[in-house]
């Protein structure tokens, strides 16, 4: 990475949090958080006494959390933040006397994943903020130096579509960038008909010569992925699926496992890691690499609003490496021949999950 910058990788959702958390307490400036998941649990209450001391300290803590993904957060809570000194935005909220005339907008979320502490330490990734997931491996970055800008007004962005005011985040929309040679930040705002992030999917998987290597907890490839990857095979790329076993989601876990024997049958190893794997993450011939909020399906395309780290950097690559060496030791390889012999319940609800797939 550029001479400027610095950076860590954490794998798991155990890791990233606690560096999270010492990264809040350290704060003496300003605490930017955007999450889709901040639930109000044993392992977000920390968090939440940690901002309220920092805001009465005179920290400027703003913080925008989903509406539907944060959809347990109690008023209650909320209220006491407030009042605690802590602006708190709750994006894009449902409501019902209008749900049916806007079903398209109630549909766009926030699925980013981005925490900035004094304009100087940055973090971006796939974790949420929940005891559920405390357990799960994941995949986030603590970066340091020019990329915390591209962050910073990330989350301009996001404060003022989730219905911040403008006079209160003006500073960041205006910070000067610099376009780096060895990593950029992908910034999706969700569009009807086009996907930036689903154009740099396919683009990735078409350009790739020798491997390929994905790793996504619901991997829902349409018919233009599958002839990708399929012709990606024809050239002679080893491509390897790092994928849970078994996702938290109902219907997505069934979803996701009726394509187990159709990646296998074109010639594509999939590795089912024996606990849940949240990661979002692709490395093409071992010299590019994207890792972030981004699911591989269609939500996250076309309704959701997400933020990616694209890097070339060697040492990044060699880290993250390492990173899908361990979850693939921790997995089983796929086998079509042991599959066929599940029960037929199995089968029915991988059909129905499926059929599903592209609304879930």
């Amino acid at each position: 990475m550029n001479a400027n910058s610095e950076y860590q990788f954490f794998s798991t959702t155990r890791s990233a949090l606690q560096a999270m958390f010492e990264a809040v307490s350290q704060a003496e400036k300003s605490i930017y958080w955007e999450t889709y998941i901040f639930e109000k649990d044993s392992l977000s209450w920390p968090f939440i006494e940690k901002l309220k001391t920092k805001a009465r300290q005179g920290v400027e803590v703003k913080l925008i959390i989903d509406a539907v993904g944060s959809f347990g957060f109690e008023e209650k809570i909320m209220k006491e933040m407030r009042e605690a000194g802590i602006e708190v935005i709750y994006f894009n909220p449902v409501e019902l006397s209008s749900f049916w005339r806007k079903t398209r907008r109630w549909l766009e979320r926030n699925h980013r994943k981005i925490l900035v502490i004094d304009e100087k330490v940055g973090f971006i990734g796939g974790v949420n903020v929940k005891k559920q997931s405390f357990g799960w491996f994941d995949l986030h970055a603590r970066v340091k130096g020019p990329m915390v800008r591209h962050l910073l007004k990330s989350f301009a962005h996001s404060y003022l579509v989730g219905g911040g005011r403008l006079e209160k985040i003006k500073s960041l929309l205006y910070i000067p960038l610099i376009k780096e040679k060895y990593w950029r930040i992908l910034w999706h705002k969700p569009r009807e008909n086009f996907s930036s992030v689903r154009k740099i999917y396919l683009n990735a998987i078409k350009r790739a010569r020798h491997t390929l290597t994905i790793v996504n907890p619901y991997f829902l490839p349409d018919k233009e992925f599958l002839q990708a990857l399929i012709e990606a095979r024809q050239r002679g790329v080893k491509i390897d699926l790092i994928l849970p076993k078994r996702t938290d989601l109902f219907f997505l876990n069934y979803a996701v496992r009726a394509y187990w024997s159709l990646f296998a049958s074109i010639g594509l190893k999939v590795y089912l890691v024996k606990k849940m794997i949240h990661a979002k993450a692709m490395m093409v011939d071992g010299n590019w690499a994207m890792i972030g909020s981004s699911n591989f399906d269609y939500q996250s395309f076309y309704r959701n609003h997400e933020t990616n780290l694209i890097f070339t950097d060697k040492s990044m690559i060699v880290d993250l490496k390492k990173i899908f060496h361990n979850w693939r030791k921790n997995s089983l390889l796929f086998r079509p021949l042991h599959w066929a012999r599940r029960p037929i319940r199995e089968k029915f609800l991988e059909w129905i999950g499926k059929i599903l797939g592209p609304i879930l």
